[in-house]
């Protein structure tokens, strides 16, 4: 039998390439080589992941430095420490992507008089704080270094703590016949006792600007006559006195539980009557002739007591006054 004549080179290639599987080849057109997957020329041969370089999916979907944040929401996506949320530091850059770089951040202010508290209106963001500079504001005296927020000193007629009141020293006289307490903005802060109707008594009380009330409970021992007088004053001179715009309780046999509160401001005395007005200290027409050697000299206030018949020894009167 005569060999049979040799297959062209060309034609063996051919049928070599056509009877191959390509179950197990590398195609030179696709990024993969794993024969579970494909062949495709998009560079993935995981429908759920993907094996390429740019970190997709196919979807265009990109977090490039992990943070769990996508463009355009994380405004940089090659660094981890800056995207919405974040902590903004001092550092010239929009940490947390607001649109605004170092905000809230460093708040400075002027502090003249070096007192540690500077002054609202000289408020500066800053990452570079000049010497003068403090982190605290609401100092509302930045030229007095006895002025400052929080500042326990008090100073009469000064608002030495910030808190938007201002600080006042007051002198309080009073006097009942024969005896009685003294309560100032609530039934439970007695300042102490009356003294009696020749002599009385004073108190220095610090109180902030405002609404207050001043209260006397005042009894007669011998159930003969009563009357109590007031005298309050601050150092600009203002002065507030005892006279026909003070108030007793109608009902001064009543239970402490139906006044409680009276001698607070604010307190509802609607129902409460005004008192009695007995006349000014040195009125001939009053028992009680000059006024209590405690009080000032010619203090213009008035002796007061209820309606009742003078033999009642016990009542409560109230006044209500507002220190600038």
């Amino acid at each position: 039998m005569r060999p049979s004549p040799p297959v062209p080179f060309f034609l063996a290639l051919l049928l070599l390439v056509g009877c191959y599987d390509f179950s197990g080849s590398i195609d030179p057109r696709s990024d993969d080589d794993d024969p579970q997957g494909d062949d495709d020329p998009q560079g993935d041969d995981d429908p759920q992941g993907d094996d390429d370089s740019q970190g997709d999916d196919d979807t265009g979907v990109t977090d490039l430095d992990g943070d769990g944040w996508q463009p355009p929401e994380d405004c940089d996506d090659y660094n981890a420490q800056v995207h919405p949320g974040a902590t903004e530091i001092c550092n010239d850059l929009d940490d947390d992507c607001d649109g605004a770089i170092d905000e809230e951040v460093e708040l400075w202010f002027e502090d003249q008089d070096g007192d540690g508290y500077g002054f609202d209106l000289s408020a500066e963001f800053t990452c570079d704080p000049d010497p003068g500079q403090v982190p605290i504001g609401g100092d509302c005296a930045d030229d007095n270094p006895g002025i400052y927020p929080g500042n326990p000193a008090q100073v009469d007629g000064v608002d030495s703590d910030c808190n938007g009141a201002r600080d006042w020293l007051v002198t309080i006289w009073v006097a009942v016949d024969d005896a009685g307490e003294l309560c100032v903005d609530s039934w439970q802060n007695i300042l102490g006792s009356t003294g009696g109707w020749t002599g009385g008594v004073s108190y220095d009380y610090w109180m902030d600007s405002g609404t207050h009330a001043l209260g006397i409970k005042g009894w007669d021992l011998g159930h003969v006559i009563t009357a109590a007088i007031a005298h309050i004053q601050i150092s600009t001179g203002q002065l507030w006195v005892s006279d026909s715009t003070w108030r007793y309780d109608p009902n001064p046999t009543a239970s402490e539980k139906n006044r409680v509160g009276w001698c607070e401001p604010h307190f509802d005395d609607s129902g409460w009557d005004l008192v009695l007005d007995i006349g000014p200290i040195g009125d001939p027409s009053n028992p009680w002739g000059n006024a209590p050697s405690a009080f000032p000299s010619g203090s213009p206030a008035h002796w007061i007591w209820d309606h009742f018949p003078v033999n009642l020894n016990t009542q409560y009167l109230r006044k209500e006054f507002v220190l600038p």
